[in-house]
């Protein structure tokens, strides 16, 4: 008799995504750990990824096409590729809201990638923000948040950020490299200090994932 082994297949995958999934609902220990720091969330394209295979092949062998399996696997994990691109645009976005709740002018530009699949996504290319040197310098609660916010798109990058200060203030521009650096965003970003000259603004690229 002879014994499928695409069930098995399907059956080792789903039992690998189990531990992402539980991952989805964080006990108590986790969720104050989360409170009293922000965590890396480095294992977020791996998770997408993960969950895509499982989405493609069970779809498709669920649906008859047992001979596509293992291609639609490919395809679901590359789906969760273009959904790490989505998901660090909307964090640019919510950084870029942030910093305009605050009275900052923020701009956020846009590049085209390519994920694994081919696709063609939209993808962050730079997220400038000017500050108000006088703010910064004592601290503003609004101007603070939009440095929690910066520090957490750097932690949550799935490609690592350069995170560029400058402005002709030299105390004031230090400050976003002192408080970045206390809420661990140096590293996973890399800070760039350009204090002593051009206008106050912080400039925050992403560096190119070369193996993509």
């Amino acid at each position: 008799m002879k014994t499928s082994v695409l069930p098995l297949i399907l059956a080792a995958t789903l039992v690998a995504a189990t531990p992402v999934l539980a991952q989805d609902t964080p006990s108590t220990e986790q969720a104050q750990a989360k409170a009293e720091k922000p965590r890396t969330d480095k294992k977020r394209l791996l998770k997408s990824g993960a969950l895509g295979c499982v989405g493609g092949g069970a779809l498709a062998y669920l649906t008859g096409k047992k001979d596509k399996a293992l291609a639609a696997c490919a395809v679901g994990a590359a789906v969760g590729s273009v959904a790490s691109y989505r998901k660090q645009m909307d964090e640019a976005r919510e950084l870029q809201q942030e910093a305009q709740a605050a009275g900052m002018t923020a701009t956020v530009s846009t590049k085209e990638a390519t994920a694994k699949s081919g696709e063609k996504v939209e993808a962050l290319d730079s997220v400038a923000i000017a500050y108000d040197p006088a703010s910064m310098s004592a601290r503003d609660p609004k101007t603070v948040a939009v440095l929690d916010k910066i520090a957490t798109l750097a932690q949550r990058s799935k490609e690592p950020l350069t995170i560029a200060v400058e402005g002709r203030d030299q105390k004031a521009c230090k400050i976003p490299l002192a408080e970045l650096h206390a809420r661990s965003a140096f590293p996973p970003a890399t800070a760039v200090d350009n204090c002593g000259k051009g206008k106050p603004q912080i400039l925050i690229t992403p560096v190119p994932d070369v193996s993509a």
